[in-house]
């Protein structure tokens, strides 16, 4: 526990630290995803299917991004229910906004909010999901504390996480970020730490006030073009922040460092990329 002391600076940091996520998140707003295929909104569907959701409930999408869950959230509520969704990165909402009017959603709404205060009255939603966003927030227990209050007695909760990388592929990223300007941000790890393990994940939710948890933890396989299409990756992830602090004549030559890792992983000339997900579910606690 900081002290009072401590506290100022630790909420500054916190806050210095969220309008840098929203920055990186700004800049990847217009192709976000797009180099890679359906992984997104495959994750999305998924985690609504877990999530259970029913005809007419209320939904709260934390870090709602481009919208791969909210939609499919909306779809699953249908018109009778609600689905809302927030981040911190305006551009990331104005453009989830403009594909749910598209796509003639009416019963869509998306704002600029902060997961850890979502800034919705207590028990105003039968689920709320949190899609690949937990591990970036500064405060994930503050975040999970937020669900908690939101949600109605018996509400559920359900989120995906990332499981250990694969060494590799990390390698690769390290390989460019290597050529970054010194003393700037790191990349966005936020709490990433704090939820490293299925115990932790178990722990942090029991705190918060959920019951009934349980994470399942999957194997995502997908196949690579080669390292153009995973750089494209990058450029249009989470990632694009830290990679945009790389001088801007430095940037081929961190490109061909990570490509010279990338060649090493093909197998028989194919470059496989596994990741594990996780998919926790919980129930609020009466």
């Amino acid at each position: 526990m900081p002290t009072t002391a401590e506290q100022p600076a630790e909420r500054r940091a916190q806050t210095d630290r969220k309008a840098w996520i929203a920055h990186g998140f700004d800049l990847v707003a217009a192709v976000y995803g797009e180099a890679s295929d359906s992984f997104f909104t495959g994750l999305g569907e998924q985690l609504v299917a877990r999530t259970g959701l029913k005809p007419g409930d209320r939904v709260l999408d934390l870090g709602c991004g481009r919208g791969a869950v909210l939609f499919a959230a909306a779809d699953a509520v249908g018109h009778d229910g609600y689905a809302a969704g927030i981040d911190l990165s305006p551009e990331m909402v104005h453009a989830t906004s403009a594909d749910a009017v598209r796509r003639g959603l009416r019963n869509v709404a998306v704002r600029v909010g902060d997961a850890e205060d979502p800034g919705f009255p207590a028990h105003s939603f039968e689920a709320v999901l949190a899609g690949l966003m937990m591990f970036i927030t500064p405060d994930p227990d503050a975040a999970l504390r937020a669900a908690r209050r939101v949600l109605v007695p018996g509400g559920r909760f359900g989120m995906t996480t990332f499981g250990a990388p694969e060494p590799g592929w990390e390698a690769a990223s390290r390989a460019a970020l290597a050529f970054s300007e010194p003393g700037l941000p790191a990349p966005l790890e936020g709490g990433s730490r704090q939820l490293g393990t299925l115990d932790a994940i178990t722990g942090r939710l029991d705190r918060a006030g959920f019951t009934e948890i349980g994470t399942v933890e999957e194997e995502h396989v997908a196949t690579i073009a080669g390292p153009e299409q995973w750089w494209a990756s990058m450029w249009a992830s989470g990632r694009r922040a830290s990679l945009e602090q790389i001088p801007v004549e430095r940037r081929e030559e961190a490109r061909e460092a990570a490509f010279a890792v990338v060649r090493t992983l093909a197998v028989d000339g194919v470059l496989t990329r596994r990741s594990a997900i996780r998919f926790t579910t919980a129930v609020a606690g009466a």
